[in-house]
């Protein structure tokens, strides 16, 4: 699997929503895509960001970094062509990183469906 198929499947398998996967192959030389998505409270925001890291380092032992860890309202992972935001529904409304990328190729999943 790759590390997007990885990150998507720790996402999906904690049921976070509004999955929103950017393909930034064409706009960024340090990743190849953006992924948001949104958690129904904090536990669900931290145990996600842990899942990811202890999936990736199981499948590619990738070394992952991550932000935001100890606020849990917004927590960034950084997978290395993978970067994964993660949010509270309240800071993803606040913030909506949406409006950065009108214009980029996205494939939205609702609730971990297709």
């Amino acid at each position: 699997m790759t590390k997007l198929e990885v990150t998507l499947q720790s996402i999906e398998d904690l049921k976070l929503t509004d999955i929103y996967i950017y393909n930034m192959k064409e706009r960024s030389p340090f990743f190849d895509h953006v992924i948001l998505a949104t958690a129904s409270n904090k536990r669900q925001l931290k145990a996600c960001a842990k899942r990811i890291k202890d999936d990736i380092a199981q499948h590619h032992q990738a070394m992952v970094r991550s932000e935001g860890d100890d606020e849990a309202d917004w927590i960034l992972v950084d997978v290395g062509e993978v970067v994964v935001n993660l949010f509270t529904e309240s800071e993803r409304a606040f913030y909506n990183l949406e409006k950065l990328w009108p214009d980029v190729p996205c494939d939205r999943r609702e609730n971990g469906s297709v």
